[in-house]
């Protein structure tokens, strides 16, 4: 796992009710025995993790494409104020490129534009390596 925290991005493959897998490039941090990604409170990874935990994680490309083996995980939806260390470390890795994404997010949510109006409050997924039951 200290592996992937490394990484600049990795693929993080949740799955539908009926088993089909959905990969979402991310970024990744690391803190402690865990890795976390954030992401909106309403989109479909965080859907699909609330049925199920069950996750993979691996290496990949900007536009998420696998570049090593999956591992297994388990994914916990943890609320930004509940681990307040965590976003210093995605501005720490991520640095200019973080700010203007989350600059962007800002004027479409107030312009009601885009994407960025569906996707809810920030959240983190915590990802505790596993089978993911």
């Amino acid at each position: 796992m200290a592996d992937l925290a490394a990484e600049q991005f990795v693929c993080l493959t949740t799955f539908r009710r009926d088993g089909t897998p959905v990969g979402t490039a991310l970024w990744i941090v690391e803190d402690g025995d865990h890795l976390y990604v954030w992401t909106g409170s309403q989109t479909g990874k965080v859907k699909r993790v609330r049925n199920n935990p069950a996750v993979t994680i691996a290496p990949a490309t900007r536009r998420g494409k696998p570049t090593g083996l999956p591992v297994p995980a388990r994914a916990t939806i943890v609320a930004m104020n509940d681990h307040p260390q965590i976003w210093p470390k995605f501005t720490a890795k991520y640095g200019l490129g973080l700010r203007m994404v989350t600059a962007m997010e800002s004027l479409m949510t107030a312009l009601h534009i885009g994407p960025f109006r569906k996707q809810g409050d920030r959240i983190y997924l915590e990802l505790t390596p596993g089978d993911g039951s």
